[in-house]
């Protein structure tokens, strides 16, 4: 993932002055809210505002969360800054979840708060991980038992019930089965929550008269900048494919309509796209082969036959097949407080309905600029060759300065020319080409 320190510095140092300015730190309380799911953007998020709170001294921070589940390298990530900030900082980190839920990887990462309360109406768990390929069982088990034994560690280190949080990953991780997800009087009455509230003012009044944020306390929510929204929307591997993919369409197209305009898009498209990679830490192979895609694309020009334009749509599907594959923690199942299908593992969101589509707008967007790649081809051979000797030779120009031993420079087809003469010419004279030789014009005054 790209790292600008001087910008990392800024954005702390602007997020410690908003968050001062909506008074998110008075009497020492730091509050915060995230409707993400859990990936590069999102962590980044929450780590940020952590340092910030370090920074100005805020020994409670209270994170109101909402997510479907995300990416478990994030996921590990989040809950290992949690931990920090608790017992390196002596801090007190509280998750508030709020309707619809705390799914799978946000589900984990609640565990390793102190405290965790729910909104009422709202459901926790569903935390099976799910793998980009099958994998052999052993390594299913083997993985699905580390996850157990984290949440279970995380929240009976914090006093509330391991086993049954473990659950949420795997009922039974022998058999290979889905974790459970609880609705919100569930997780309270098992314990895998420590409370619950209707909304957040009551829950602020009960943490007061608990005696877990001070009475004087005043919490204002500090919310995701622009900044943390532009990256969070670039944080999706099909978005960037679909940027790369219409930064070559788009500079290819003006080739076809030479405005300009298409390749500035199509310019900041490719900017765009990479610097999404960059965040979501795409590997440099995968990047590479988008780069090898376009210049398939590209190639298409020259052949005409279509093979390099399907060779790079090809090269661009594997490039992003290689960006999925990683374990992830899935969303939660459709059916609460139900285990998961047992038995097997489905292929990563890869085939979710809502990845379907951005496949199906890629395949469009893809197909339409192969349309287009022939039509630009054959533009540009019905384009006049201006070098041709048969377009050339018979035009009359004017002397762009005197000649001197003979060569001097004309201007022909409102163009500069290299030309030769044995003819006197001076600047301004009106002269004739007669033939070309390479680069060069032979040309001769015209009276």
């Amino acid at each position: 993932m790209l790292k600008y320190t001087g910008l990392f510095a800024l954005s702390i140092l602007a997020l410690a002055i908003a968050a001062s300015a909506l008074g998110a730190n008075d009497g020492g309380v730091y509050a915060m809210s995230m409707n993400m799911e859990i990936n590069p953007a999102s962590q980044d998020y929450l780590l940020n505002n952590l340092r910030v709170a370090e920074y100005q001294g805020d020994h409670v921070f209270l994170l109101i969360l909402t997510t479907p589940g995300g990416d478990s390298t994030n996921m590990l990530n989040m809950i290992n800054a949690i931990n920090v900030y608790e017992t390196n900082y002596n801090g007190t980190f509280i998750v508030y979840g709020t309707s619809p839920g705390v799914f799978s990887a946000g589900s984990l990462i609640s565990e390793a708060a102190n405290y965790i309360y729910l909104q009422n109406g709202s459901s926790f768990g569903g935390a099976s991980p799910i793998f980009s390929s099958p994998e052999p069982t052993y390594v299913v088990q083997k993985i699905m038992g580390a996850y157990a034994q984290l949440v279970s560690s995380e929240a009976t280190d914090h006093g509330r019930n391991g086993t049954a949080a473990g659950m949420m990953v795997s009922a039974n991780v022998s058999a290979t089965e889905g974790g459970l997800t609880y609705t919100w009087n569930e997780a309270v009455r098992i314990h895998v929550v420590n409370g619950y509230a209707y909304n957040l003012s009551q829950l602020i009044a009960n943490l007061k008269s608990d005696g877990v944020l001070p009475k004087q306390a005043t919490i204002s929510i500090v919310g995701p900048s622009i900044a943390d929204e532009f990256r969070y929307d670039l944080a999706n591997s099909t978005l960037d494919a679909l940027l790369l993919d219409l930064g070559f369409f788009a500079i290819l197209l003006d080739l076809y309509h030479p405005t300009g305009a298409l390749s500035v898009v199509g310019a900041v498209s490719l900017i765009l796209g990479l610097y999404g990679m960059g965040i979501i830490g795409a590997s440099p192979i995968a990047i590479i082969l988008f780069g090898i895609a376009g210049a398939f694309m590209f190639l298409e020009l020259k052949a005409g036959h279509g093979l390099f334009a399907a060779s790079g749509v090809i090269i661009s599907l594997l490039a992003l097949f290689l960006i999925y594959g990683e374990v992830v923690i899935p969303s939660t199942p459709s059916s609460p407080s139900t285990p998961a299908a047992p038995g097997y593992f489905s292929r990563a969101p890869l085939f979710t309905a809502f990845t379907g589509i951005e496949f199906g707008l890629l395949a469009v967007v893809v197909g339409f600029g192969v349309f287009y790649l022939d039509k630009v081809r054959k533009a540009l051979k019905s384009r006049p060759k201006l070098l041709g000797s048969d377009r050339i030779v018979g035009l009359t120009g004017i002397a762009a300065d005197d000649f001197r031993g003979g060569r001097g420079v004309v201007i022909v087809a409102s163009e500069e020319w290299s030309a030769e003469s044995r003819d006197e010419i001076k600047k301004g004279d009106k002269i004739i080409v007669e033939s070309v030789h390479g680069v060069v014009l032979g040309v001769k005054k015209v009276l």
